[in-house]
């Protein structure tokens, strides 16, 4: 029993259509040119059948698909089998040219047009092509194929007859009879005509006529056949340019400027070829989850199984972490994490490549090229970023968030266990780091820690105010989920040292930490302030 995606399998059906196609040129010109002296074309007239008929068997002892599922029962193989192509494959099998040229010494037209009945193998050869290759090459490139393949056929079975029609009145040998033949009919189906080649009897006019109408009707269907397949033969990039057609026409809309319209239509340039155009994970999320499963691992694995921090992680995490990262695409200059701020993604760099800068973005620390990543401490630790990471160039990176990794690393405890333990190492190594920068710069240079932070409700909102600290570019403010225990920024750039936080914790203390940015870097954030809430007795009557 075989597989019906067998390669040896795949290979015999190969080779019943080349040995089909090669019959159907051989064939119709044995009928009309005395082949008795060629032993290859004798040999193959034998060979036909032969494997026509091995075919036969072939197709009843292989397996299909129905449902998604393998079916090699045998009694549906033969079923299926006999309801489709069975007749056909057995009407091409049978050897009638073979017996009608032994009991027939002159046989008629009728009989040499039976003799012909391998071609019927024809009809299925544009299944098995694409069967074959309907998975390796653009479906549209195999149907330009099949038409091109289909005319020249035509024009070659229409010679044929008109060699037989006609006869050789001039004495010519088989190769210029062939080829005159074969030029009348081209130009007869192009609808071209040039008229130095006539027909002289009733039967040639009554034969010219079909053919000039199948000429008419077949250069109709080429031109709206071809136009279609070049129109398609590229579905993608037909997608694609009505995809960025309607983006310039919003952006003319709009009267976006000439700068930015140029960056946007430059980085759906850069989509189209870098994954032409396709919406990675999109496409991704139709799939079963098997499959995606494997095809995530075969894009991600090599890049995930560089970060020492998964080294030791077990072939079912290494799937998980996989179907969690998000691929983001970044333009150049673009800032992808900026120092300072609380970092919650570790990021692995695919294509391109980004710099690593300083604080105030004057030093390049290092430049990271695809297969590298940053960010692996905002898995570990839910802290401020030490650097800036801006990319050089159109980079393609895979995000993986704090959350979905925690949510990930609840169900393997031991890995849990031994990132809690590098964590808290990291912890420990960063405030050591901390301290000895803070001690080794000057004190113009960091801005002073704020102090004197005073906080009240007013109404069901939460006002903050604090000493003013020179100098500095601007303040920031966050207030501490006590869900999560994450800090969540409320003020990011504020130039005024008070506040107010409209969403404060109604029923909970809410608890703050304030610090100033200047442009040598942030400030020491100030100690956690707690806001407790007004008990509703104590709340000021409204008039």
């Amino acid at each position: 029993m075989f597989n019906p995606e067998n390669k040896l399998r795949t290979a015999w059906d190969f080779f019943v259509l080349a040995i089909t196609v090669l019959g159907a040129i051989v064939i119709p010109l044995s009928v009309i040119f005395d082949f008795s002296s060629s032993k290859a074309a004798a040999a193959l007239l034998w060979v036909i059948p032969i494997l026509f008929i091995a075919d036969i068997l072939v197709q009843f002892n292989t397996g299909f698909y129905r449902l998604g599922k393998t079916v090699t029962r045998r009694s549906s193989i033969a079923l299926r089998y006999l309801k489709s192509w069975f007749v056909l494959d057995l009407i091409a099998a049978l050897p009638l040219g073979l017996i009608i040229g032994v009991l027939v010494p002159d046989p008629g037209t009728v009989l040499l047009l039976i003799s012909l009945n391998p071609l019927v193998k024809l009809i299925h050869s544009g299944t098995t092509l694409y069967r074959i290759g309907g998975t390796r090459v653009n479906p549209a490139i195999l149907r330009l194929v099949l038409l091109v393949f289909w005319i020249l056929l035509v024009a070659h079975l229409v010679s044929c007859a008109w060699i037989l029609i006609s006869g050789n009145p001039d004495s010519l040998d088989s190769t210029p009879l062939y080829i005159r033949a074969f030029y009348w009919t081209i130009t007869t189906l192009t609808t071209i005509g040039y008229g130095d080649i006539v027909p002289i009897e009733p039967a040639q006019t009554v034969f010219v006529i079909f053919i000039e109408l199948l000429g008419a009707a077949m250069y109709g269907m080429i031109i709206g056949n071809i136009a279609n397949l070049i129109a398609n033969i590229d579905v993608a990039k037909t997608q694609y340019r009505e995809k960025l057609d309607k983006i310039n026409a919003f952006l003319n809309y709009r009267n976006i400027p000439h700068d930015l319209r140029r960056k946007i239509n430059n980085y759906y340039n850069y989509l189209w070829e870098s994954r032409r155009g396709y919406d990675e994970s999109a496409v991704i999320e139709g799939l079963p989850v098997a499959l995606k499963t494997t095809v995530s691992l075969q894009i991600n694995r090599e890049i995930i199984e560089k970060v020492p921090l998964f080294q030791t992680a077990g072939e079912d995490l290494i799937r998980e972490i996989v179907l969690n990262l998000t691929p983001v695409v970044f333009t150049p200059g673009d800032t992808i994490v900026t120092a300072g701020e609380v970092g919650f993604q570790m990021y692995f760099i695919s294509q391109g490549s980004v710099d690593v800068l300083s604080a105030d973005e004057q030093t390049v620390y290092a430049t990271l090229t695809a297969g590298q990543f940053f960010g692996e401490i905002a898995l570990l630790l839910s802290m401020p970023r030490t650097a800036t990471i801006r990319a050089r160039e159109y980079c393609d990176l895979y995000r993986l968030d704090k959350e979905n990794f925690d949510r990930v690393i609840q169900r393997y405890p031991d890995f849990a266990e031994r990132i809690n333990e590098l964590a808290e190492k990291r912890q420990a190594e960063n405030e050591a780091m901390q301290k000895s920068k803070e001690s080794e710069s000057k004190e113009k240079e960091i801005p002073e820690e704020i102090e004197e932070i005073q906080g009240e409700y007013t109404g069901e909102a939460v006002s903050l105010r604090w000493n003013w600290v020179r100098d500095l570019r601007y303040y920031e403010v966050v207030r501490k989920n006590p869900d999560t225990g994450k800090w969540i920024y409320i003020e990011r750039k504020l130039l005024e040292p008070n506040t107010t936080d409209p969403h404060p914790e109604t029923e909970r203390p809410t608890t703050y930490r304030i610090r100033a940015i200047k442009t040598s870097g942030p400030g020491a954030w100030s100690d956690p302030v707690e806001i407790e809430p007004v008990p509703p007795d104590k709340e000021e009557p409204q008039e």
